[in-house]
């Protein structure tokens, strides 16, 4: 595995830690506090998809990290009794999540512009409404939705609301960054993250 890969496959490895670690204690503050995981979870996310982008200098380094992430997170199919769609949900989400930033960096490259606060808040903006769009369909089915069928004020929560959030967060992650430097990463050091991001989702 060249190193480029290797990146990929470590900073994919601790997004998927992150999920089963931080990611499951706000889903369990969520109940009093909702939406906060949708605060915190995309700008962690984008600091994994951030580093791999350094690390291999194109924009499609970003959606195979949200590919490893996606799929270290679909390791739950293989605990009996889990909903199917409450992995699928997360996921898709995490795709979506790594789509969006990788087209708004490719789109940063062509242009040639810096990501500011435009860029970062449209990254979230594009992948939770494809997101609230499917949702939509799988509620025409009776799938569980409830961003979508929850009411209105919880769909514009969850679009605009944690959107500039996240894009607040991110951006001062941004500013912080100039001074940071990409490290290599050794290739037993990345497998060992991916084993334990995957020890860590079934164990939550």
């Amino acid at each position: 595995m060249n190193k480029k890969a290797i990146q990929i496959v470590y900073w994919g490895s601790l997004w998927g830690i992150a999920e089963a670690t931080l990611g499951y204690v706000l889903h369990m503050v969520a109940i009093q506090l909702p939406g906060l995981p949708g605060f915190v979870m995309f700008p962690v996310a984008f600091y994994f998809m951030r580093k791999a982008y350094l690390a291999n200098g194109k924009a499609g380094a970003v959606f195979q990290v949200a590919l490893v992430a996606a799929l270290i997170k679909c390791c739950d199919f293989l605990i009996p009794g889990n909903i199917p769609i409450r992995i699928l949900n997360p996921a898709l989400s995490i795709l979506l999540e790594g789509l969006a930033v990788a087209l708004v960096f490719a789109y940063s490259e062509r242009k040639s512009i810096a990501v500011g606060f435009a860029s970062v808040f449209a990254m979230g903006i594009l992948w939770r409404a494809v997101f609230l769009f499917y949702l939509f369909l799988i509620s025409l089915i009776d799938l569980p939705a409830a961003l979508v069928t929850d009411g209105l004020q919880v769909s514009l929560r969850f679009l605009f609301l944690e959107s500039l959030v996240n894009a607040s967060l991110m951006i001062a992650y941004l500013k912080i960054e100039k001074t940071a430097r990409v490290v290599a990463v050794p290739p037993m050091v990345a497998y060992a993250a991916l084993v334990t991001a995957i020890i860590l989702t079934l164990a939550f």
